[in-house]
């Protein structure tokens, strides 16, 4: 009941700004507010030729991860690297122009077979590396199993308030968490495993845009999905899709040092959760059916995996050498 009572409340919250958003004439991520310095430590702005491309994790001193289309271009099939010296990453600051510091990516890989959906996630290495952490600046805890079905997720980024509109000049956050979906009807429809949805909640789109790709999904204070996919315009009732990070847990600590490295970061204090849902819905599975349909369940057409094998360049910008 305690609980049934907080969703219900929290909902009502949420309708209640977004109408008053509205009101108020503010294009932003819908129901997004800005972060607070040092909400987020973890969170990185991709740059390429010193311009923000995509969001990014720092996972430890040495390694971050982003989407593997933020840096590799695919034509007819084949995957096109863009040239190390020309990445970077931003971190230490919640603005997007100014204070924190600048690292040049020396190196990274991409997962091997990436295309389209599939494998769509990198790690790069720094250089130089993080020789201490700050409040600002601090890696986050990679996800070892699936979030519970219909947990609160929240997804961070960078990108483009509105379609193809102006950026913002502080990171954003999603003020009502989404719902986290794993291997269940958006899943099922796309028919391509590894991938984690983030559904908005009732009444309230919401969702990444331009520029957000290669950033983070959290649960509970760890990165669960990274940006790869939105059908449609920002801001739509459909699902945005993620690279699902516990799938791809053992690559990425092979790819990078933490394998030398887990029990000092499951002891890193991670970006304050008090804004993270973490009570489990899991209770609520077998309600599935029950949700409404617009915003939980989409015909097979929406989801041809032909509309799946390019990453959509007006929907996420990606670099080209």
């Amino acid at each position: 009941m305690k609980l049934l009572i907080t969703i219900i409340l929290t909902s009502l919250l949420c309708w209640e700004n977004a109408k008053a958003s509205h009101l108020r004439l503010q294009p932003r991520i819908v129901l997004g507010r800005n972060a607070s310095p040092g909400q987020f430590p973890f969170m990185v702005s991709i740059r390429y030729g010193g311009s923000h491309i995509c969001g990014g994790s720092i996972i430890s001193a040495n390694y971050i991860v982003t989407a593997a289309h933020c840096v590799t271009t695919q034509i007819d099939g084949d995957n096109f690297d863009t040239t190390p010296s020309f990445l970077s990453i931003h971190a230490g600051s919640i603005h997007i122009e100014r204070d924190g510091v600048t690292v040049q990516v020396s190196e990274y890989k991409t997962y091997p077979g990436y295309r389209g959906l599939m494998g769509d996630l990198t790690g790069g290495k720094l250089s130089p590396t993080f020789e201490f952490f700050t409040e600002h600046i601090r890696p986050i805890n990679l996800a070892e199993s699936d979030p519970p079905n219909f947990s609160n997720g929240e997804n961070l980024g960078l990108g483009s308030l509105i379609q193809d509109g102006p950026k913002p000049e502080l990171l954003q956050h999603t003020f009502c968490p989404a719902y986290l979906i794993a291997n269940v009807k958006c899943i099922i429809h796309m028919e391509i495993e590894s991938l984690l949805c983030l559904l908005p909640q009732r009444r309230d789109p919401s969702g990444v845009c331009n520029s957000d790709s290669g950033g983070p999904a959290v649960y509970n204070g760890h990165l669960v999905g990274i940006a790869n996919y939105v059908k449609g315009l920002c801001g739509s009732p459909n699902p945005d899709v993620f690279a699902n990070v516990a799938y791809y847990a053992d690559w990425i600590k092979d790819n990078s040092d933490l394998q030398n490295s887990d029990s000092e970061n499951s002891n890193v204090e991670n970006a304050n959760t008090e804004n993270l849902a973490v009570e489990s819905r899991d209770s609520e599975l077998s309600n599935l059916e029950n949700v409404d349909s617009e915003n939980t369940t989409h015909e097979k057409s929406d989801f041809e995996l032909s509309n799946f094998g390019n990453v959509d360049s007006e929907n996420f910008n990606a670099p080209s050498d």
